[in-house]
């Protein structure tokens, strides 16, 4: 009556004669509701009275049974599973006279059994259906497990690897004692995370797998086997590939540029310095790499634009065409021409600056000595004692030095832009002024012109002028320059000459007497 399991009991004809606190309990009905009521008819459903009948008959023969499960209805309908041992009772005489049965309410135990069922399934499901391959090998290193997706990257259908050693017959030659070496410590507990191998497809592909190798264990915690589940990298692995080899050709063209390459680092230390920025300044790599670039190699006036140049730099705000000296191991001034370029990691953030610059040291010294002759070209032209002036290919006066100002009473600042032929030429030298300055435009020059300028103040000056193309330094004509002479006097004297030239034909052949 007080056991902590039911206990029940029939008699010959299978009425029950026996039900003790606990049947009771887990059916609800009490022992006065039960007695003498047939147990198969009114308390066993339908569906497992034949297979309960048949233990019970079974029993009342002497042949007795351990553990059978079936469900019991109890009085508010819930299924309750009890797991049965039927046990025939007999009398003093060895006679059969019923069967006792004695139960375990396995309720939960099924419900933790059919979420075991459930998960085991989800699991397997997941396995088979994961977008990664999963393998599974047992403790002899033969193939259990073999998901759809291990397949499809491999070939290999499962029924084609179930059975087979996963090393000897799927892994290449040069990685069989690695990946047996993986496999074993997982088999001892050790498991491995992101161990990479190469698996070869069944049409001979080389397929690059990261591996995660998990110990699987049975309920009681022995280990079974290993549960491998892995990513296909191939892809991965082609793009790291192909970055090594982009990184080793921008690092030897960085190297080997015949141009000036520097790096910094975020705290302005140099972590680049190619061949050529060692050659223009007598550093070599070893003498500047993590040191301040600023502080050691850029002179004191210079250290201040330069460092804001950098700094922008490490915020994002890149410089063009920056023009800084820098000054070699042996104290030469070198001219750099200097593009600062923010470097980024592959996350994009800002870990330095990358320079790179040109010697523009020869460059520069041709600027100035251009600027140089420029400067006293235009002192000539301005000092000169002879008129210059200028025209643009619109005939617009662009020069006008002293002597053209001096001769004419027109200023420069009176002239410039001003249209030279209509402004400043008489309207009976315009056509043929302008002739001469277009075909000069034209490229075709002119030499010793003669024609009148008159001056602020309605004078005649009679001029000799030489039109010279102007030419940029690309070759194209942009204006004419003329050189001009001042031949007023000139011109009277030959005036003069002639003058008395003629008096002196007309005397002679006039004169009085025979000569």
């Amino acid at each position: 009556d007080t056991a902590n399991a039911p206990i029940f009991g029939i008699d010959a004809n299978g009425l029950v004669n026996e039900w003790n606190n606990k049947a009771a309990a887990i059916t609800g009905f009490d022992r006065n509701e039960v007695l003498g009521k047939n147990l198969v008819q009114d308390f066993i459903t339908t569906e497992y009275q034949v297979s309960v009948s048949e233990v019970l008959d079974n029993a009342l023969q002497g042949r007795e049974t351990a553990n059978f499960e079936f469900p019991l209805y109890t009085k508010d309908q819930r299924r309750v599973e009890v797991l049965f041992n039927a046990t025939t009772r007999r009398d003093v005489c060895g006679d059969v006279v019923g069967v006792l049965g004695v139960g375990q309410d396995i309720t939960e135990r099924k419900q933790v059994e059919v979420e075991k069922t459930r998960v085991a399934q989800e699991l397997q499901t997941f396995i088979d259906t994961a977008n990664a391959p999963i393998f599974g090998i047992d403790a002899n290193g033969l193939v259990n497990e073999w998901n759809n997706k291990a397949a499809a990257i491999t070939g290999f259908s499962r029924e084609e690897v179930l059975g087979r050693n996963l090393v000897q017959d799927f892994i290449t030659k040069e990685y069989q004692v690695s990946v047996k070496e993986v496999l074993d410590n997982a088999l001892q507990g050790r498991e491995a995370a992101n161990f990479e191998f190469p698996l070869y497809t069944k049409d001979q592909r080389r397929v690059e797998v990261l591996l995660n190798a998990t110990t699987r264990r049975d309920v009681s915690g022995f280990v079974v086997g290993v549960l491998g589940v892995g990513q296909d990298i191939t892809e991965r692995k082609q793009v790291e590939v192909e970055k090594t080899r982009v990184a080793q050709e921008l690092q030897t063209f960085i190297d080997t540029a015949n141009a000036p390459i520097f790096g910094i680092d975020a705290n302005g230390l140099v972590n680049e310095w190619n061949n050529k920025a060692a050659a223009i300044t007598g550093f070599d790599r070893n003498e500047v790499l993590g040191k301040n670039l600023v502080q050691d190699f850029i002179t004191t006036e210079y250290q201040v634009s330069v460092s804001e140049v950098l700094d922008n730099a490490l915020q994002g705000r890149e410089t063009a065409n920056f023009e800084f000296p820098l000054y070699t191991k042996d104290q030469r001034r070198v001219e750099v021409l200097f593009n600062a370029t923010t470097r980024r990691d592959v996350c994009g953030d800002v870990v330095g600056v990358l320079g790179v610059g040109q010697d523009i040291t020869e460059r520069k010294q041709v600027e100035v000595e251009k600027t140089r002759v420029a400067q006293e070209l235009q002192t000539f032209i301005d000092t000169a004692n002879a008129p210059i002036f200028g025209i643009d290919a619109n005939g617009l006066v662009n020069e006008w030095n002293n002597k053209a100002a001096a001769i004419t009473g027109f200023s420069r600042e009176e002239v410039l832009g001003r249209n030279l032929v209509q402004d400043f030429i008489t309207k009976e030298y315009q056509v043929s002024v302008k002739e001469v300055l277009d075909n000069a435009l034209q490229g075709r020059e002119a030499a010793n012109f003669e024609f009148p300028l008159y001056t602020k103040d309605q004078r005649r000056v009679e001029v000799l002028l030489n039109a010279t193309t102007r030419r940029d330094v690309s070759g194209f004509v942009v204006g004419v320059l003329g050189v001009g002479q001042d031949i007023t006097e000139r011109k009277q004297v030959e005036v003069e000459k002639t003058r008395v030239a003629q008096e002196l034909q007309t005397f002679i052949d006039t004169a009085n007497a025979p000569i």
